[in-house]
């Protein structure tokens, strides 16, 4: 997994627009696709994330921008929740995207067919990280919906984004799951090797431990 220097980076993405935003010129993308970052004090992981997820999403013709909400300081355990709500409020203030991808900054696809969107039924949000490298490819508890995973601008009015009362590290995604159930909606998962993820290893910092 190759990581470069913030500006290797803008040199290598040189087409970007300001903000993170890439759309092809040659055709029109099916969707606009927000992917929304949480952030605290990762920086070789930030640079090995956005040098490989740019190359990802532009092989798939995507119009879309990247998102990096960070928490500053170590006072306060992480909340997720917290930072991912403002991306998504900001993505939706800047642009007309119709689906929010929520991404964690240690993990990246390894199959290019994976397809970042999200679904054309309603009824349904996507799960795309089902096997995951830290989890040695073991498909986790059944309703563990976190990594990466995708929601219409529409399916988060319905479930109100995620919960603001988690901080630390966990249950955030259980409760999201929740409230996509609470909705009449579900999480759809591709059980094959498409939904194969690899992760950056790390120690949890000290300002993130489990949420109680």
């Amino acid at each position: 997994m190759r990581s470069l220097k913030l500006e290797e980076i803008e040199e290598e993405y040189k087409d970007l627009w300001p903000g993170g935003h890439w759309r092809p010129k040659e055709c029109k993308s099916r969707q606009k696709v927000a992917i929304v970052v949480p952030y605290r004090n990762r920086e070789p992981h930030l640079r090995t994330f956005l040098h490989n997820i740019h190359r990802f999403l532009q092989k798939q013709q995507l119009d879309y921008a990247i998102f990096i909400v960070e928490q500053l300081g170590n006072k306060l355990p992480f909340n997720k929740g917290r930072l991912t709500n403002i991306g998504v409020l900001e993505a939706i203030r800047v642009y007309p995207f119709d689906c929010i991808v929520f991404h964690d900054i240690d993990t990246y696809p390894e199959n290019d067919n994976l397809l970042y969107r999200c679904s054309t039924d309603p009824k349904y949000t996507r799960h795309f990280s089902v096997y995951l490298e830290r989890a040695k490819y073991i498909e986790r508890y059944a309703e563990f919906v976190g990594g990466v995973l995708a929601l219409t601008v529409e399916q988060l009015r319905k479930v109100n984004g995620y919960s603001n009362d988690f901080w630390g590290w966990g249950a955030e995604d259980d409760d999201l799951n929740n409230r996509v159930k609470l909705a009449n909606m579900s999480f759809t998962r591709s059980k094959t090797n498409i939904s194969r993820f690899r992760n950056t290893i790390h120690e949890r910092d000290s300002g993130n431990a489990p949420d109680p």
